[in-house]
């Protein structure tokens, strides 16, 4: 700890370290505010698979794909809780949720289940008392995530606020997955990929980026993800393509991009770069971090404050300062994130290695740790509660806290119950002049199983353009609407001053039939000129070409 230099505005505390904790890939906070820890420790092979080949890139095949938990061979990874019992702020008592896991990279709560990737699976665990304890074996929720790189494996469980599970997976890996619903979703390299835990469809979110490891959603529901080489990774745009390398990750799910959109424009360290991130919203740092990307670099042992600044439709980063820095080289921060008690936490890999160009089993097995940087004038306080006993007045008041983390499972709460009698308190929120809060509404409605065309129409309306962008993109997601949304919709394009609206408008129009889509394209292509925005040109042609087979004569209609 003494060889760590970070700002001094700033305290830093060591919550957990090994014998605890070793291996440490990723961590969370539940509805209680229990710190859940995935221990890699089966890395870097499964257990009991035998490797036939390896490729130039380091893609490895196996002799075969193993069977789910509970029949599979056990490995060696596992899923730990952990509580502050006394509220003072040490992590106290510990709890194996789940063990036995033959490579397991995420794990979150929600649905009365427990949700876990192990690849090649997506599980669910029962938990119906909410206890972190599965009641029986899991079911099998999606299939088909290769194991080709277990540096790039699935990852990154995360509820975005349309309700969805979202995850990640990284650069050197493919997959053709398959649900109840969905079949064969074939895809190579690095996506951000969704899921609807009630309908069991399974969606590509977008393509290209990094060796994406990480994905963070921000106060206006953007998806970030990292580990980007040289720059601080996509700002991801919903159907939109991102840079990868076609010759070793594998080309794009459609033929016909013709380019794809930017990274963030970086200004700062170009420097190799390999890192997960959060976009700081807890309200409880120094107001100078409030809203800016703290990002964690493995590779060359530094935590880095990087700010946004917009720029048309999607963001400028600005580097600012390293925040935290060490000599000590076994420094290995692999995740980050924000806490209920608004203070971040990052889990430190430790070890003398991080990368896998040595195909040498040379891991450390038995160290890791997990910090904590705070306020450094402010006191650690007991954060014991429970939401699941939150009434809806008390879980409605969390939808307005200062901290993202509350509001983010105030949200997780009301998608778990999906009681569509709570919806009439939240129309006072989405009517109200408070930009954040209506948004938070309309996110709650649509979770709470109420979002209609009379609800989309007031979010096409509302002054906020961050509920329009959500009232577009909702209306969207069932790929159908009625003929009053349509009208909305191109009219909508016709008027719409904000880029961030105009660039969700163009990703819908993608999702919508042609005779729909087009006319929101022409009334795009009509009232703005977005030719110099770096993402609205892209997805407005993605758009086209997405009817320029099945629908030929109205794509030709349009450039008549």
């Amino acid at each position: 700890m003494s060889h760590f230099r970070f700002p001094a505005d700033l305290a830093m505390d060591i919550v957990l370290t090994e014998p605890e904790v070793v291996q440490p890939v990723e961590l969370g906070f539940d509805q209680r505010g229990r710190l859940w820890v995935v221990q890699y420790t089966q890395y870097p092979f499964p257990n009991d698979l035998k490797v036939v080949s390896v490729d130039n890139f380091l893609r490895f095949k196996y002799d075969r794909v193993p069977l789910p938990p509970p029949q599979g061979v056990k490995g060696a990874d596992k899923i730990t809780i952990f509580e502050d019992t006394d509220g003072d702020g040490k992590y106290d008592k510990s709890t194996d949720a789940i063990t036995g896991l033959n490579i397991a990279t995420s794990v979150v709560t929600g649905r009365g289940r427990i949700w876990v990737l192990n690849p090649p699976y997506l599980l669910s665990y029962p938990d119906r008392d909410g206890d972190g304890i599965p009641d029986g074996s899991p079911e099998v929720e999606l299939t088909g995530f290769g194991m080709e790189d277990l540096h790039a494996v699935a990852n990154s469980l995360r509820w975005g606020p349309d309700g969805w599970l979202y995850g990640a997976q990284g650069s050197t890996t493919t997959a053709n997955i398959s649900s109840s619903v969905t079949k064969n979703v074939s895809f190579s390299g690095q996506v951000i990929w969704r899921y609807n835990t009630d309908t069991h469809v399974f969606e590509v979110f977008a393509e290209g980026g990094g060796n994406t490891f990480n994905v963070e959603f921000d106060s206006k529901g953007r998806v970030y993800s990292g580990n980007n080489a040289y720059d601080r990774g996509p700002n991801f745009k919903q159907g939109g393509y991102y840079p990868r390398s076609l010759g070793k990750h594998g080309a794009y799910t459609n033929p016909f991009t013709f380019g794809n959109l930017p990274n963030m424009e970086l200004q700062g360290d170009k420097s190799r770069f390999t890192h997960s991130l959060i976009r700081y919203e807890g309200g409880k740092l120094p107001d100078r971090y409030e809203g800016k990307m703290i990002a964690v670099n493995p590779l060359l042992h530094y935590v880095q404050l990087t700010r946004f600044e917009p720029d048309g439709s999607t963001f400028k980063n600005v580097d600012e300062e390293r925040i935290l820095e060490t000599d000590d080289c076994w420094f290995r921060p692999v995740n980050i994130k924000a806490g209920p008690d608004g203070n971040v936490y990052i889990a430190d890999w430790y070890d003398s290695r991080l990368s896998n160009t040595d195909p040498r089993d040379t891991w450390s097995k038995n160290t890791g740790r997990i910090y904590r940087l705070r306020d450094k004038s402010a006191s650690i306080t007991p954060s014991h509660f429970d939401l699941t006993k939150y009434s809806t007045a008390q879980l409605i008041e969390s939808l307005k806290s200062d901290n993202k983390w509350f509001r983010q499972h105030a949200l997780r709460q009301f998608a778990d119950k999906k009681d569509p009698s709570v919806i009439p308190a939240f129309m006072p929120l989405l009517q109200s002049g408070n930009g954040q809060h209506a948004l938070e509404a309309l996110w709650a409605i649509h979770v709470s199983g109420g979002f209609n065309d009379s609800i989309a129409g007031i979010a096409f309306t509302h002054p906020d353009p961050y509920v329009r962008v959500w009232g577009v993109r909702l209306s969207g997601d069932a790929k159908s609407v009625s003929k009053e949304i349509s009208e909305a919709l191109i009219k909508l394009a016709s008027n719409e001053t904000h880029p961030e609206v105009r660039s969700q408008l163009a990703c819908t129009a993608k999702r919508l039939p042609a005779a729909d889509a087009i006319a929101v394209i022409r009334s795009l292509l009509k009232s703005h000129d977005d030719i110099k925005d770096p993402d609205i040109p892209l997805l407005m042609w993605w758009a086209v070409e997405s009817k320029a087979e099945t629908d030929r004569n109205v794509v030709l209609e349009l450039f008549k």
